[in-house]
């Protein structure tokens, strides 16, 4: 094979792998803290895994985060 024939796959090669490397990085690093003390809230139902829904500050805090994230009911 050439030179000619080579370098594309080669400069693909590269190109992929130095794409999946800062990937890599950032799914290591922790969460940022929570600024607001809703993130607060939601951070720790998030550890409490499928016990959150027994959890009753749990739900008062999802209700609130749908509240702020979803746009009012349309009345007719």
């Amino acid at each position: 094979m050439t030179f000619a024939r080579i370098a594309p796959l080669l400069l693909i090669a590269l190109s992929a792998s130095a794409c999946t490397i800062p990937l890599r990085q950032a799914r290591d690093k922790a969460p940022p803290p929570a600024s607001d003390p809703l993130d607060e809230r939601l951070q720790r139902c998030s550890t409490l895994g499928t016990k959150n829904v027994d959890d009753p500050d749990c739900q008062s805090a999802f209700a609130e985060a749908r509240k702020r994230i979803l746009p009012p009911p349309v009345r007719k």
